[in-house]
C-alpha cells in the first residue's frame, strides 16, 4: 500500500487539540516510572490548561514557529517547534533549534519524522543558517538513533536538578568537582578530538 503524501504546515488554533494529544504522548514517553495505581496517564487538567495557553502563545509569537506534519487527508501526525538562537552559550553562531518534536505512536515509521526534519532544514536554508540543533531526551533510544542516522552529532548533555537537592548534596560532600568535567578519550595524533558544531558522519541506517 502506497504511503500518503506528507507535508509540513504552520500550526493553527484548530490544531491545538491535536497538539495537546501529542503533548500527552510525549509526556507519557518521558515519565521515569508508571503512574500511581488508579491514576490515568496523560497530562493533569491544570497542566493541560497551562500547556494549551503556551501553545496559543507560541502560535501568536512571530519568533516561534510551531508546525504540524499532515497526510493527504489533513490528519495531524506530529509536531515540532522551530526557533532561532545561538548554537550554544559560548559560540555566537545562530542556528535553528528544533524542539518538542513528536510523532504520534500510531503514525511512526511512515516518514513523518523525516518530513519534520526536512522542514527544519528548509526553515534554516530560507534564513541563511547552516546549523540545526535538536532537543532529544537522553532516555529516548529510538529518537537518538533516528537523529544520529540523519547526521546529528551530540553537542552537549544538559542535566537538571532542584536547587534544594543540589544544596543538600553539596552539604553532604557527595558532589565531586570531577562529576562536572567532561572527560575526553585520548585522540590519535593529528586528529581533532573536540566535537564539531555541525553534523558528523554516522553509519547508514539499516
Amino acid at each position: 500500500m502506497a504511503r500518503s503524501a506528507l507535508r509540513v504546515r504552520p500550526a493553527t488554533v484548530e490544531d491545538v487539540p491535536a497538539l495537546l494529544a501529542f503533548g500527552d504522548e510525549l509526556r507519557d514517553a518521558l515519565l521515569p516510572s508508571p503512574p500511581e495505581a488508579g491514576r490515568p496517564r496523560g497530562t493533569p487538567a491544570g497542566t493541560r490548561a497551562l500547556l494549551e495557553q503556551r501553545y496559543l502563545e507560541a502560535l501568536a509569537d512571530p519568533d516561534r514557529h510551531l508546525v504540524v506534519v499532515v497526510n493527504d487527508a489533513e490528519e495531524q501526525l506530529g509536531m515540532a517547534l522551530f526557533t532561532v538562537a545561538s548554537a550554544n552559550a559560548l559560540v555566537d553562531l545562530p542556528a535553528v533549534h528544533m524542539s518538542h518534536a513528536v510523532v504520534a505512536d500510531r503514525h511512526k515509521r511512515r516518514g513523518a519524522g523525516k518530513a519534520l526534519v526536512g522542514a527544519a532544514a528548509s526553515f534554516a536554508e530560507a534564513r541563511g543558517l547552516e546549523q540545526i540543533v535538536v532537543s532529544v531526551h537522553p532516555g529516548s533510544r529510538d529518537a537518538n538513533r533516528f537523529f544520529a542516522r540523519l547526521g546529528f552529532a551530540p553537542l552537549a548533555v544538559r542535566r537538571i536538578a532542584p536547587v534544594g537537592v543540589v544544596r543538600r548534596r553539596l552539604a553532604q560532600g557527595e558532589a565531586r568537582p570531577t562529576d562536572h568535567v567532561v572527560r575526553r578519550r585520548p585522540g590519535r595524533v593529528g586528529r581533532r578530538t573536540s566535537a564539531p558544531l555541525g553534523p558528523a558522519e554516522v553509519e547508514p541506517a539499516p
